[in-house]
């Protein structure tokens, strides 16, 4: 099994020849955690306005708007979570 997980900057197709299927291999994919939005963020915001969920211990920086390039390198690099950046 396969397990493609959100999405690459820049996105490719995947060279896969379709034998390599037949004999049971399976490519899953997932995008956010497979989150359904549509139906599962309601409760979420209820849970996260209840204290339920602590949002702020995902973020990981807080930067000065002006420092959005910073902000973004430190995404990119993978040394940040969630950057929130202040006007």
């Amino acid at each position: 099994m396969a397990i493609v997980l959100g999405i690459h900057p820049t996105p490719r197709l995947l060279s896969l020849h379709p034998m390599e299927l037949f004999d049971g291999r399976r490519i899953v994919a997932s995008v956010f955690g497979d989150f359904k939005g549509k139906s599962q963020l309601p409760l979420f915001a209820k849970q996260c306005m209840a204290g339920v969920v602590k949002l702020d211990e995902f973020i990981t920086h807080r930067l000065p708007f002006e420092k959005i390039n910073e902000a973004i390198q430190l995404l990119l690099d993978g040394k940040s979570l969630r950057c929130l950046l202040h006007l």
